[in-house]
């Protein structure tokens, strides 16, 4: 069997779930992206705090997951989106975010807002969702702030 149809076969026995990751594995998954290391603690503080989580599953590696934080009511924000290095260029982060995205469509309430902080150079992928790159002539760029607290 040539390569493309190996793949194939693994990309269609993924899995995607309403679930949180464990705290091990967000844990491993933020930090194998540059995201900085994180407590066991704090990671599952966190995902306890989730609105919303979707999980890639390849049997019973996490291969991708996203979660929405927020109010659950009103505001709603797309949070740590993403695919292991290994399973990236096959569609599985497009696939995470229609899910999301049709379960946020379903929960939402008129008047809400669903919002996003993209890295830099993917905007354009979540343009595709229906977001915005701002600033716009009506929005700011928006703000962050990262807190490092030395213990």
């Amino acid at each position: 069997m040539a390569l493309e149809g190996i793949v194939s076969k693994q990309i269609a026995s993924l899995t995607f779930k309403f679930e949180p990751p464990s705290p091990m594995e967000f844990i491993k998954f933020r930090a194998d992206c540059g995201w900085g290391e994180i407590g066991e603690d704090t990671a599952q503080a966190a995902l306890d705090a989730s609105v919303l989580d979707v999980t890639c599953r390849s049997g019973e590696e996490l291969v991708g997951f996203a979660r929405v934080v927020g109010d659950g009511i009103l505001y709603f924000y797309i949070q740590d989106v993403i695919v292991s290095s290994d399973w990236r260029g096959h569609r599985i982060g497009q696939k995470i975010m229609s899910i999301l995205m049709k379960r946020l469509e379903e929960r939402v309430h008129d008047g809400a807002t669903i919002g996003l902080m993209a890295a830099d150079g993917k905007e354009s992928f979540y343009e595709h969702f229906g977001f915005q790159a701002r600033p716009t002539d009506r929005l700011g760029a928006g703000m962050t702030q990262f807190v490092k607290k030395n213990n």
